[in-house]
């Protein structure tokens, strides 16, 4: 049975340690493994992230009319998620997700 979304996409910025990645690396490491509507709302679930203080924005560019967005977990969240999720890294391995470091 798969996690939760929420739970891999705290692995994935978990894996993507102090450099961030941008969200549509987010989404396309979710893609093959989730469908396409458990992560349509992946733009407003890495908001709500930032908005309740779990990641911050590293960097932001501007696309067409889109502005994408580079994050990365705070650093005082890692503790408390590798006790909840158990090792982050072994999430990812049973899902074939890799990010790389």
């Amino acid at each position: 049975m798969k996690p939760a979304v929420k739970y891999t996409i705290f692995s994935i910025l978990y894996a993507s340690e102090e450099k961030g990645i941008w969200e549509y690396d987010i989404y396309q490491k979710l893609k093959p493994v989730y469908g396409t509507a458990s992560i349509s709302k992946l733009r407003e679930v890495l908001v709500e992230f930032a908005t309740k203080s779990w990641v911050d924005i590293v960097t932001q560019k501007l696309y067409g009319e889109e502005v994408l967005r580079k994050y990365k977990l705070q650093n005082r969240h890692r503790e408390f998620l590798e006790y909840q999720l158990g090792p982050p890294y072994e999430l990812l391995d049973e899902l074939n997700i890799s990010v790389d470091n």
